[in-house]
């Protein structure tokens, strides 16, 4: 599996990182099949937007007519880590499964290097299975470096 994000939205989802930074933003990836086109950052109306995020259902409802009406579909909900690191927490887990959006990719921005942001993406399953995916641009595709490699 892979998300293909072009490096103009990719710049974008750090743009949107680090003007939020300390609070964690959160936004949507448009786009067909697997293809990101368009970018929908959100406010974050989480009680502590340091460490959680709630996406604005007014964003999400503009997200979602943005999609009907062009024929798209959401296929990305990001969010930013500011202090961890872009792997899906707990309670990310957790509210991807209570809230039933497992279909979508989970797109994870860690600020813990603010000069060097890491984006990672992910596909959790409704039985907390968490598998990263392959991030593709204009480019070579891209799976964040571990430590083994």
């Amino acid at each position: 599996m892979k998300i293909i994000i072009p490096k103009t939205i990719i710049s974008k989802l750090i743009e949107h990182a680090l003007l939020e930074d300390p609070n964690e933003c959160c936004g949507l990836l448009i786009g067909k099949e697997n293809m990101v086109t368009n970018i929908q950052n959100c406010t974050n109306i989480h009680t502590s937007p340091i460490t959680r995020y709630t996406i604005d259902p007014k964003d999400l409802l503009k997200a979602e007519n943005f999609s009907d009406e062009n024929n798209m579909g959401i296929l990305a909900i990001y969010h930013s880590h500011t202090h961890s690191q872009a792997y899906p927490s707990t309670t990310d887990i957790e509210n991807a499964i209570e809230s039933m959006w497992t279909n979508p990719y989970y797109v994870l921005i860690s600020l813990v290097d603010k000069t060097r942001p890491i984006i990672r993406a992910y596909k959790i399953s409704d039985d907390k299975n968490v598998e990263e995916i392959i991030i593709q641009h204009d480019g070579e595709a891209y799976i964040s470096p571990t430590k083994n490699s």
